[in-house]
């Protein structure tokens, strides 16, 4: 877990870096330890504030009195249909800010979004969420597998390195200020841009860490096809198999959905909060491509669904940008 331990490293610098990656802690299912990762870097990271429920507004507000490294967890349960609060990100320092109207008289108020955050949650998160973060994706441990419980470590284990941790960052601030790290090219822009913090820490703290640091940018954010980088191009493009598969031009709604969950290595079988992606959000993510169901004939029987033709065209303009 080098990225964890280096994100969370990351956060005792916030106020010398002017990009700060979201963690985003994901799972396809429950109990893969994503609230155990979750207080893990909450003992880690400078200032934690635990928040498994939030309001947009009380969001925006304590990101600007307090400064807090923010963990938000179940986020699945109350983020992904809140486009509100995918405002949250402030990935970059100078575009931080959100304006808010206050007041019996509605002042507009400037809020800062900056700094470090850490969401956990089932499934993906909005596409604009998962392309600002170092994204850790954790599974259930196998029957063969052993881990060493939390509630066991060592009495002052997590203060003692959190301790470590600020003393690293207020014996190099200077030098991480100044790195100017090498970038792994097969990294794309906001990849590197997500990246560049980490990897300075990993070169000033030097031995091996710039060796596992770029090992852990690649595995996690490196070798992506700019074609499939958004859940929608993904769906677009599983929806258009689904239609050569069947040889068919027209497919109902619910069969639609039927095949799209039928696959355990496509992420629609738990997109919806663990559970299979529903019509309500594959129609939600299509009409961004112009693309709307509609009353069709299927044999004898008339029902909500799409057809071919205008899927191909989406597709197909989706690559082109």
């Amino acid at each position: 877990m080098q990225a964890a331990a280096l994100w969370a490293a990351m956060t005792w610098l916030v106020d010398d870096v002017d990009t700060a990656a979201l963690a985003v802690i994901t799972a396809p299912e429950k109990r893969c330890g994503k609230s155990q990762l979750l207080t893990v870097l909450g003992k880690l990271s400078r200032r934690p504030m635990v928040a498994s429920n939030i309001s947009p507004a009380a969001l925006f507000r304590v990101i600007d009195a307090w400064q807090p490294t923010l963990m938000i967890d179940e986020a699945d349960a109350f983020m992904r249909e809140n486009e509100e609060l995918r405002g949250i990100s402030g990935h970059k320092r100078d575009s931080a800010y959100v304006v808010r109207t206050v007041g019996e008289d509605f002042t507009p108020k400037q809020f800062s979004t900056w700094g470090a955050k850490a969401i956990a949650g089932i499934g993906h998160l909005a596409d604009t969420l998962m392309d600002r973060a170092i994204v850790l994706d954790l599974r259930r441990k196998l029957p063969h597998e052993n881990v060493e419980r939390l509630r066991h470590a060592e009495p002052g284990l997590f203060d003692s390195l959190a301790s470590r941790l600020c003393r690293f960052v207020n014996d190099n601030r200077e030098a991480v200020r100044r790195a100017r790290p090498d970038l792994p090219a097969q990294l794309n822009d906001r990849a590197q841009d997500n990246w560049e913090p980490l990897l300075a820490i990993a070169d000033v703290a030097g031995s091996v860490w710039p060796k596992l640091a770029r090992h852990a940018a690649l595995v996690i954010s490196g070798g992506e096809d700019d074609e499939h980088l958004t859940i929608g191009t993904e769906l677009l493009a599983d929806i258009k198999e689904i239609f050569e598969s069947k040889r068919t031009e027209r497919i109902s709604s619910k069969e639609l959905i039927e095949a799209l969950c039928s696959d355990d290595e496509k992420p629609w079988a738990t997109y919806n909060r663990g559970k299979g992606i529903s019509p309500r959000q594959v129609s939600k993510r299509l009409m961004g491509y112009g693309i709307s169901s509609k009353n069709i004939r299927i044999g004898y029987e008339i029902s909500k669904g799409f057809e071919i033709p205008s899927m191909i065209g989406a597709s197909a303009a989706s690559v082109e940008t």
